[in-house]
């Protein structure tokens, strides 16, 4: 099924409740991370709909990140309806990426390269799939990109590999502390964290390691795993 811009309509999309069943959910099917920049302790991630701060590194390695792909492939980003409308209409879809939106008003569909559609487990059914391709690139990772309510219901579906978080730490005087008003609530005492080489062969671009410093914040690119089930 390849996406062109033509407005198309998902009428053969699978029902959640197979979703188990459904033969093409393999090993083979495109990994699924959730890739956010959050402030630490309490995982702060926007004040009044917007980025608290402009990290210029740390936003070239979302989009090193998020862009780079196997050669025929290209990697989905997902993202909800205010995220997508937040982004510039000049800068988006983002590119090289195929766009996918989700809101539960809209109907699924695809229009001038870019997917909607209406729940998580709707876009999952279909871009997952093998033979799935769009401009005849096959998927091959797939990147949750906010807001909070989105990457609150994905961090709880098993089908979620990996969380790609910029840990941040404010380091500026106490009067001009950022004050937030969206956070993520997430537990990671399900998650291990991995090591930098880990995250380095995971994203397959460079960045740097360790600390980074820019103007009044310290961050550090990490990632987690989710632990495996013991029997």
């Amino acid at each position: 099924m390849v996406a062109n811009d033509q407005k198309y309509e998902f009428r053969d999309a699978p029902q959640a409740s197979n979703f188990e069943s459904l033969p093409f959910m393999m090993k083979s099917t495109p990994s699924v991370s959730l890739i956010v920049a959050a402030l630490q302790p309490l995982f702060g991630i926007g004040a009044k709909g917007k980025l608290p701060w402009r990290l210029k590194q740390e936003m070239k390695y979302f989009r090193d990140v998020t862009s780079k792909s196997r050669e025929g492939h290209v990697n989905a980003v997902i993202m909800g309806r205010k995220t997508w409308e937040s982004i510039p209409a000049k800068f988006r879809p983002l590119p090289n990426r195929l766009n996918v939106v989700l809101s539960r008003s809209y109907q699924n569909q695809s229009e001038n390269g870019v997917f909607y559609f209406n729940s998580m487990d709707s876009a999952l059914q279909l871009i997952q799939k093998p033979d799935f391709s769009h401009d005849n690139h096959k998927i091959d990772k797939i990147f949750v990109i906010g807001g909070a309510q989105i990457y609150n219901s994905f961090i709880a579906d098993s089908r979620v590999n990996n969380l790609l978080i910029t840990e941040v730490n404010y380091h500026g005087s106490e009067a001009e502390t950022p004050i937030f008003d969206t956070f993520l609530d997430w537990d990671l005492a399900e998650w291990e964290k991995k090591s930098a080489s880990d995250l380095q062969q995971f994203v397959g671009v460079e960045f740097a390691p360790g600390t980074v410093s820019e103007g009044d914040y310290k961050y550090e690119y990490t990632m987690w795993e989710r632990k495996k089930q013991r029997n």
